[in-house]
């Protein structure tokens, strides 16, 4: 009987883990090809080359400007609350990967099928700020203080307008 139950969990955690390396991989895919497509088209807006040195026709600008990012050393300031300073990036990376969950990428996949799903993007969304105002608060810093407040009421002024859309759809009948 308890090994049907250890079973049960190892292949429920197996399950986690693909699923989470998947998106964690589709994140970085999306990043980079979308990175590269919109410094592509600002250069030709600017009527400028962009970028086009790393690979082909600067294919690979995006992959090398992200290995450098990897390689720099992370600074924390003198003052700064190390433990929330550290944890705010990766909180905002974790709400971004969970609003991705009751997405459907086809007819029956999806990552966790959800009732709710529309007012679980609209909530879960909004808790992002709360990653940005930790990262200016712990800081120790007036102004980095002062910016994750601009930027924490940018956020939540303009999730309002993609998410009264959204939020429409649950009012009309038959949806």
């Amino acid at each position: 009987m308890a090994h049907q139950y250890i079973r049960s969990f190892w292949a429920t955690l197996f399950e986690f883990v693909i699923v989470g390396t998947s998106v964690i991989g589709l994140f970085a895919v999306l990043g980079l090809v979308l990175i590269m497509m919109e410094r592509k088209v600002s250069a030709w807006m600017q009527l400028r080359l962009g970028p086009n040195r790393v690979g082909p026709a600067g294919m690979f600008q995006t992959a090398a400007d992200t290995l450098k990012l990897i390689v720099k050393e992370g600074m924390t300031p003198d003052g700064a609350d190390k433990l929330l300073f550290n944890l705010a990036p990766f909180i905002v990376m974790i709400i971004a990967m969970v609003v991705m969950a009751p997405l459907m990428f086809a007819k029956n996949f999806q990552i966790w099928d959800v009732n709710i799903g529309v007012l679980f993007f609209a909530a879960i969304s909004s808790v992002s700020v709360i990653g940005v105002l930790m990262a200016g608060w712990a800081s120790n810093n007036k102004y980095s203080l002062l910016g994750a407040m601009r930027s924490g009421a940018q956020i939540v002024s303009y999730e309002l307008s993609p998410v009264l859309p959204f939020l429409l759809l649950l009012f009309l009948p038959g949806v």
